[in-house]
């Protein structure tokens, strides 16, 4: 028996077009979901830098009293203040350990042809690290920083304010690939991973008992293998 495509005129076979699967993508934040706690906390704390004062400029900037820029410039002068180095810098931003759910469920991803991706607020320096430890297809991370030929702290670059670089983000991520935001599930655990949430439709909240980002989030987990159940039926 003739198959569907044997019948077909063959002056109209070049004009048949096999459809292509598109990409299947889940975006994953870093610090908190990735990786346990936060190497730019354990830097501030090798520096002798007071919790609360990071915590009131998160707080600030999240409740729109402080610009990013403003921000930043408090901690760029703190940490010149505290003589920060390259080399100690390089040193405090190794101190992050895996979270052992995470290598599980970015195994299970590639099995499934599932492209995986690191939205970071972070700096490149660590989110690189974990992306080569876990082996994701993309990372992307905010912030680097700048020291001079003597190894002396500079500044910050950054690309956009968080929030909106996560947006950004993902954005070039899911052109590159052919696929709309909305096709896509972003992981995140706090209020910088909001506006992905927004954007792709499909925010995952990971551990996290704040009410705000329950009532923005599609899905709340507790672990990060219970991802598997969503994408059975997500994709």
């Amino acid at each position: 028996m003739a198959s569907s495509i044997d019948i077909l005129p063959r002056n109209l076979l070049i004009n048949v077009k096999i459809p292509t699967m598109k990409s299947k993508v889940v975006f994953f934040d870093c610090d908190g979901v990735l990786i346990f706690g936060n190497p730019w906390g354990t830097l501030e704390l090798a520096l002798d830098i007071p919790v609360e004062f990071s915590q009131r400029l998160w707080n600030d900037y999240y409740l729109g009293k402080i610009t990013m820029d403003y921000w930043n410039s408090l901690v760029e002068e703190m940490y010149r203040g505290k003589s920060l180095t390259k080399a100690f810098y390089q040193e405090q931003m190794k101190k992050f350990h895996i979270n052992p759910e995470a290598y599980e469920i970015i195994a299970y991803l590639k099995q499934k042809d599932i492209k995986t991706a690191i939205i970071s607020s972070g700096t490149d320096y660590y989110v690189k690290k974990v992306a080569e430890e876990l082996k994701v297809d993309f990372w992307r991370a905010n912030y680097r920083f700048l020291f001079d030929r003597e190894g002396k702290f500079i500044k910050f670059k950054y690309d956009i304010e968080d929030p909106k670089a996560k947006v950004k983000q993902v954005k070039e991520i899911c052109e590159s690939l052919g696929v709309k935001p909305v096709q896509t599930i972003f992981v995140g655990d706090s209020d910088n991973d909001l506006e992905a949430f927004k954007l792709t439709k499909h925010g995952v909240l990971y551990k996290s008992s704040n009410e705000i980002h329950k009532k923005i989030a599609w899905k709340t987990i507790e672990n990060l293998v219970e991802i598997k159940d969503i994408i059975e039926v997500f994709f």
